[in-house]
């Protein structure tokens, strides 16, 4: 122990006397350690916790497939969850729920907006909701027709609106207008996601889902064919997902042949529910460990030079030790100890970056991601990060700690000894740069190919101005508008309050979202087709708008003529498509004056009257798009069906006014307007559609900044290694270089000299990395939007950067040679 101390003590004072060396090893090492930490905690948020729900790994999310959506997604009618209920074979049970945007909480004022959830008992049951105050539902509740009006509330919502009056059990609230008894308030802890990843937020109230049509309007119970429903089963015993999956798909089969009018087509898709739910974060989260593991591994690389170079510094110093009686084990204690030392500090660095990083990133996750996503530093991942550190600390002090035990007492001590060094160092050094600058070419290629993503992204056409469009929604679902007649009467006196506004340029109807997620289909075939024919049919958004809504936007009208107000119930259904659909359904033909109709349900026929240019109308991004192996919205072909909205009433509403105002003032003024038709009616989700299109590529420029400033850092410390080297072999290299000036080389040709093994290194490097990106690249394929993982451009931008880069890393050390005195090198001892 006394001797102990004392090496510590010595190892201590020679870390001190190399404070540049010591802070540059440090803040390497704890960097690379900091940023693995917090990834780490990503990743076992995102692939290795299980979710806040009871067996959550038996939890299976059921959906439809659309004909060129086999991933699923899409929603099923309430006999097909019937017959789903009775015919499956690998659940145990099964709950349906259907979330269609908010209702008004009235008679409290003016009215509140409050997120729903429709749903059978099993639901919450499955979800394993717990109550703080009374009960969820009851098995039978949820009969349509005959469903009880009872509501269970979240404890946020009664906690907000009620005061956390206890007494709130058995009372009645108002849900448009219609009464429910409150019959229970659910526990503080309890998420509903699955209303958070359509609409961004979490539901405040929960009602039997067999009061579902009398509250939306939507989905007749009786209909096989009009979908509104999603499913989450519970798995048998001894069952796997794949039998799920494979029994869901057999359903399907059974469905299409039993209802070929309602089901032809379409098929049913089971997948866990944590892929449902996270499945979209899982791509982003391997791109961040790779990055993370670069750099770390560069950052290991870059230690282990300078821990070469330190030790070749010494080599004099370890000879004297040997020559006095050092063993090789004692200059090996000796050099180890300095490492351990060093790693010590980088660790206990690393940590508390770690730490803070956590706090800082959870903080963030907080606002930005879905709430069943709980980052945290766990011990597990400071375990794992603690290992991390111990590893690098075995594979890049330990090599250099032996080789320095290995001293030969001729070369150290001779006069020309400080001048050479061994040919197995200067090639671990130089293998080290090649490792470092092939890993860099990696990053800098996975950030060239997410931004240039990202900016075919974000610079699509979308086909209609955005600039000034204040946006905002309405929900016409209660009893006053049950008539449709009595929704397009408001409707149109609605728009023509809202032009009459200080400000408003125009006043468009959009139903039921403008680049939202929330979008309605319209599925048709033209006249002349058989109605079984699944190539003749055509998937289309559908919109119902008001008549100067295309002009609004600035969509222009190619052919035919616009919507007007005379296109009424009592008059033909009519139309306006886009270009594609034309393109699509009446190759080479007018469409004008030609007829469609729906492929699901007993709707009549539509006759076209006017064609107008592609427009992006589906949510631009979606990370759940890129997840099931989907192009994003703002790069799928356009298909859209326009229709009047006097002849569609949505109940659900957007609305979009363009203003030149001031947002806040001009909003002020929407809601007095609204409230003055129907003072029972909220408007929400007022916002700027700029506003709506940057939030909604925020995952992927968040994604794309990360690996953007985890490639430049790595860039950073490649050049730095390749400084170091050079920097270092110069150095090492005086006196031969002075003999090279003394017999007449020029100083240009000592500058090719340097110049020429950097570049080397850094070729040999970015053939290693083109090979390495070759095989790395394609997983970034799932995030990449019009880009191709190898694309040529950018790897060659890339590699360009890289050789400037070191270019300018083997400058200095080159004029540092070129300004050698050859006389003096030659005497240098």
């Amino acid at each position: 122990m006394p001797s102990f101390g004392s090496d510590l003590r010595q190892a201590i004072r020679l870390l001190t006397k190399s404070p540049r060396f010591t802070l540059i090893v440090t803040l390497t090492l704890a960097i690379g350690i900091a940023s693995n930490t917090i990834i780490l905690s990503v990743v076992q948020s995102v692939f290795v916790k299980p979710m806040a729900y009871p067996d959550s790994g038996r939890l299976v999310y059921v959906s439809q497939a659309y004909p060129g959506f086999p991933a699923g997604g899409g929603q099923f009618s309430y006999p097909i969850f019937r017959d789903i209920q009775q015919q499956n074979r690998t659940l145990d049970s099964l709950a349906a729920y259907q979330v269609t945007g908010p209702l008004a909480l009235t008679g409290v004022g003016e009215p509140v907006r409050v997120p729903i959830t429709y749903c059978t008992p099993s639901y919450l049951k499955l979800l394993g909701a717990r109550t703080a105050l009374g009960r969820v539902f009851y098995e039978g509740e949820d009969r349509f027709g005959s469903a009880d009006a009872v509501a269970v509330l979240s404890n946020g919502f009664w906690r907000r609106q009620f005061a956390g009056n206890v007494a709130i059990v058995g009372q009645t609230i108002h849900f448009n207008g219609h009464p429910f008894t409150v019959v229970g308030v659910l526990s503080e802890d309890f998420r509903d996601s699955m209303y958070e990843q359509e609409f961004g937020e979490q539901s405040d109230a929960w009602i039997p889902l067999g009061l579902a049509y009398t509250m939306t309007g939507f989905a007749d119970p009786n209909n096989r064919a009009q979908g509104i429903l999603w499913g989450v089963g519970h798995l048998k015993p001894e069952v796997t997902v794949a039998d799920a999956r494979a029994d869901m798909v057999g359903l399907g089969e059974r469905f299409a042949n039993a209802y070929p009018d309602a089901f032809r087509g379409y098929g049913l898709v089971a997948r866990p529910l944590k892929d449902q739910l996270l499945g979209m974060f899982y791509a982003p989260a391997w791109i961040l460990t790779c990055a993370s593991a670069f750099l770390l591994l560069i950052g290991c690389a870059n230690v282990g030079n300078l821990l070469f170079a330190r030790l070749l510094t010494r080599q004099r110093d370890l000879a004297v030790r040997a020559a006095l009686g050092a063993s090789p084990a004692q200059l090996a204690w000796h050099l180890l100890l300095e490492n351990v030392l060093l790693l010590f500090l980088a660790a206990a660095l690393g940590l508390f970056l770690s730490v803070e990083g956590m706090r800082a990133l959870a903080h963030w996750a907080a606002g930005h991601l879905p709430t069943v996503i709980r980052l945290q530093a766990s011990n597990s991942v400071l375990l794992v990060s603690i290992c991390i550190s111990l590893l690098t600390g075995m594979l890049f002090g330990v090599a250099p700690a032996m080789l320095g035990s290995r001293v030969d007492l001729r070369d150290p001590l001779s006069r020309a000894g400080r001048q050479g060094q061994s040919l197995v160092r200067r090639r671990s050094q130089k293998f080290l740069v090649v490792i470092e600058v092939a890993l860099a070419l990696v990053l800098l290629a996975a950030a060239g190919l997410l931004s240039d993503s990202l900016r075919k992204l974000t610079s699509t056409d979308l086909g209609f101005k955005t600039k000034d469009l204040l946006t905002m929604r309405l929900d016409l679902r209660s009893a006053r508008y049950s008539d449709p007649g009595a929704r397009a009467r408001f409707g149109k006196l609605l728009v023509e309050k809202l032009q009459s506004l200080p400000g408003a340029e125009s006043a468009t109807i959009w139903g039921p979202s403008m680049l939202g997620r929330a979008t309605w289909v319209y599925i048709a075939y033209p006249e002349g087709a058989a109605p079984e024919d699944a190539n003749a049919r055509l998937m289309m958004g559908r919109h119902s708008v008001n008549p100067e809504a295309l002009a609004n936007l600035e969509i222009p009208l190619l052919s035919g003529r616009g919507i007007t107000w005379q296109d009424t119930p009592e008059h033909p259904a009519v139309a306006i498509i886009s270009e594609s659909v034309a393109k699509k359904m009446w190759p080479g033909q007018d469409p004008v004056g030609k007829r469609m109709r729906s492929a699901v349900g007993n709707f009549p026929w539509v006759t076209v009257i006017g064609v107008v240019r592609d427009a992006h109308h589906a949510q631009l991004m979606n990370l759940s798009d890129a997840a099931a192996g989907e192009l994003p919205g703002g790069l799928r072909p356009q298909y859209d069906a326009y229709f009047p909205y006097l002849q569609r009433p949505n109940p659900g509403v957007t609305l979009a006014v363009r203003t030149s105002r001031d947002v806040r003032a001009i909003s002020e003024d929407i809601r007095e307007a609204v409230l003055s038709l129907d003072p029972t009616l909220p408007v929400y989700d007022l916002r700027l559609l700029d506003d709506r299109l940057a939030e909604q590529v925020a995952p992927v420029r968040t994604i794309a900044a990360l690996s953007g400033a985890y490639a430049l850092l790595a860039m950073f410390l490649a050049a730095f290694g390749l400084f170091a080297v050079l920097g270092h072999d110069v150095s090492q290299r005086t006196h031969e270089i002075g003999i090279r000036m003394a017999v007449g080389a020029a100083p240009g040709s000592i500058l090719r000299l340097i110049l020429r093994e950097g570049i080397t290194l850094t070729s040999v490097g970015l053939l290693a990395g083109f090979l390495l990106a070759s095989v790395a690249t394609r997983t970034l394929q799932a995030m990449l939007f019009g880009v191709n993982a190898m694309e040529p451009v950018i790897f060659a931008a890339v590699a360009a950067l890289l050789i400037a880069v070191a270019v300018l890393a083997c400058w200095i050390p080159a004029k540092r040679a070129m300004r050698l005195d050859p006389m003096s090198a030659l005497r240098e001892d």
